[in-house]
């Protein structure tokens, strides 16, 4: 169990234990909801397993909903550099989370970092997945499977240059500056650099809820994680053989959205839709249709 105290200004107004797992060493905080088969939701960066709130709150009624912190996103107490937070060893604890919380095969949703924990989970343990929703998926790889290969960027370049162009922007001004600024101790300004890149647009962390503004503070420290080394995944992409929705968002960066493309291509039974009036995080910015193609996508995949 986790202790979480929580206060409005000075003033503790209650505390509570959270339910949590230990999986590889590691202490886990899940939220758990509702009943039947049994959804696992996989988050981001920076965020944690609040970003489902709009989800775990609508889909709980026909289904049981699991969303989860992963092993440094907050509530959860883990220290460290952040090093170990690999694709792979996140895919790792998903398989310790979901054989000692039960329920599978699943249905696995995953956003950005979590979609690319999700693609490379699924691609291994096929026998525990039943279908997968990757959310703008960060799966870098599928572009260029070095990331900062000088030629590779080339070569992308001269087959599509405007997802080139949009990659390179974000790498130059956005990650780069957002991990220097991480560094030096200014985690509102690497937030701000990060969102503002993932979303291209000047101004997209400012404008975000309050809500979820101290959320993504709250979890400023993960931002490290982007420079954990990446996975090659286009041989592994095939691999996966349940059904595949791909999530984008209708205003989100090309690069991005070129991935959800590829990757949509490259599974086995995949297919590829765009929310709305969203960038990088549909299902908190245009929660509504993201449910409703979500729901869709669900009850042509129940396991009933």
């Amino acid at each position: 169990m986790i202790t979480v105290e929580i206060s409005i200004g000075e003033f503790c107004v209650g505390v509570f234990f959270m339910p949590s797992l230990e999986v590889n060493g590691n202490s886990f905080f899940y939220d758990e909801n509702g009943a039947g088969e049994t959804i696992i939701f996989c988050h981001g960066i920076p965020t944690d397993y609040r970003a489902w709130d709009s989800q775990t709150s609508e889909f709980s009624k026909k289904f049981r909903t699991i969303s989860y912190s992963r092993r440094y996103a907050a509530p959860n107490k883990k220290e460290g550099n952040l090093a170990d937070s690999t694709i792979g060893n996140n895919a790792s604890d998903l398989k310790g989370l979901i054989e000692k919380l039960g329920g599978a095969p699943v249905h696995l949703v995953g956003h950005s970092y979590g979609g690319f924990i999700a693609a490379y989970f699924a691609a291994d343990h096929q026998d525990l997945v039943h279908s997968l929703v990757l959310v703008e998926p960060a799966i870098s790889t599928m572009l260029l499977e070095k990331v900062g290969s000088v030629s590779q960027m080339i070569s992308l370049l001269l087959r599509s240059p405007s997802v080139a162009l949009s990659a390179r922007r974000f790498i130059t001004e956005s990650l780069n500056p957002c991990l220097k600024a991480l560094d030096e101790g200014q985690f509102e300004k690497a937030v701000e650099l990060n969102i503002d890149g993932l979303q291209e647009r000047k101004g997209a962390f400012a404008s975000m809820p309050i809500k979820i503004k101290e959320m993504m503070m709250q979890n400023a420290r993960t931002l490290a994680e982007q420079r954990t080394v990446l996975p090659p995944f286009k041989s592994l992409a095939s691999k996966i053989s349940c059904p595949t929705f791909v999530l984008n968002g209708e205003d989100g960066a090309i690069w991005l959205k070129r991935i959800g493309e590829l990757t949509a291509a490259a599974v086995q039974k995949g297919q590829l839709a765009k929310v709305p009036s969203s960038g990088h995080f549909p299902h908190m910015e245009n929660p509504s249709k993201f449910n409703d193609l979500l729901k869709g996508f669900l009850s042509m995949h129940s396991q009933a």
